[in-house]
């Protein structure tokens, strides 16, 4: 009978311990999602990757100036012809390549399909997730921390109800 016991209580701990320490893990979001501009750029990446550990999030920067550069390289010093102007973006384009300039402008509309696809107003925009939002911040650090205190606090919530 006293093994039993022990047993119990030796599986209880156990159990106490892995839930908190499953708590802890829950508190990294596996992904997070930064749309932003070059005006507004971000600082401290560096911190999520270090401080992560194993549990690290995917990190994915938007820029929604990628758009304005990709347009800017191919416009740029443009003559008043319109046919000598087009023979020139048509000599930009073989130069790059088709496909890459392609892959470049469709990793340059990602920031505003991503804005339009989550109903996001305004940015910098910080996504964890791909549900919990947290707008103007641009320091990653600061974000994260401010979405572990949300997630420690409705834990909180949860393990007191």
């Amino acid at each position: 009978m006293k093994i039993v016991i022990r047993l119990i209580s030796f599986i209880g701990c156990c159990t106490g311990i892995f839930q908190f320490a499953w708590a802890d893990v829950v508190l990294w979001p596996e992904s997070v999602i930064v749309v932003t501009s070059n005006q507004r750029p971000v600082s401290n990446i560096h911190v999520i990757s270090i401080v992560g550990g194993d549990a690290r999030p995917d990190i994915q920067i938007l820029n929604l100036d990628t758009v304005t550069s990709i347009e800017q390289l191919l416009s740029d010093g443009l003559p008043l012809d319109p046919m000598q102007a087009r023979i020139m973006v048509d000599q930009r384009i073989t130069q790059i390549g088709r496909s890459r300039l392609d892959n470049e402008l469709r990793t340059a509309y990602l920031p505003l399909g991503t804005m339009m696809a989550y109903a996001l107003d305004r940015f910098p925009v910080i996504i964890f997730d791909r549900e919990t939002v947290i707008y103007g911040v641009t320091d990653l650090e600061q974000a994260m921390n401010r979405y572990r205190q949300w997630i420690e606090d409705k834990q909180e919530g949860f393990f007191n109800e």
